[in-house]
């Protein structure tokens, strides 16, 4: 984000949620955090982390990096999680290392395999697919002897 796009974001929160008085140091700290991060990443952190059961009332810098990382999987059990996943379906190199992040390609394939798996799962379940078909995970586990 840009200094501009900070402003607002900041401008929302406060006018929102907690009525946090804005300053320049404020804006340009943040700018300098969330220069690499969308504006819409972002606004879908601050909402999601005021959806939750029992929010921080003032959402300081640190939170918002935490749930931007939450938001789009950078924990670590979530980087784990998504090697797992993208190596069962053959996305990566099984010496993929557990705890690297995936390639951004690799891991908008995997969304991507996810979200259609989860439209076939849905589907099934709802009575849709009257004969489902496999669903495709990729390979997992070690190849059984034919």
């Amino acid at each position: 984000m840009i200094e501009p796009e900070v402003r607002r974001l900041l401008t929302l929160i406060s006018g929102g949620y907690d009525n946090r008085k804005l300053s320049a140091v404020t804006a340009e700290v943040w700018t300098m955090e969330l220069g690499d991060v969308d504006f819409d990443v972002a606004w879908t952190a601050v909402r999601n982390h005021f959806r939750k059961p029992a929010p921080r009332e003032y959402l300081d810098l640190g939170v918002l990096l935490e749930q931007i990382r939450v938001d789009t999987r950078q924990t670590p059990a979530a980087i784990e999680e998504d090697v797992r996943s993208a190596k069962a379906r053959g996305f990566i190199e099984a010496s993929w290392p557990a705890r690297q992040a995936l390639p951004r390609d690799v891991a908008a394939r995997l969304a991507a395999a996810r979200m259609e798996f989860a439209i076939a799962a849905e589907a099934i379940e709802a009575g849709v697919v009257e004969t489902p078909r496999a669903l495709t995970v990729g390979t997992v586990g070690r190849e059984v002897p034919g």
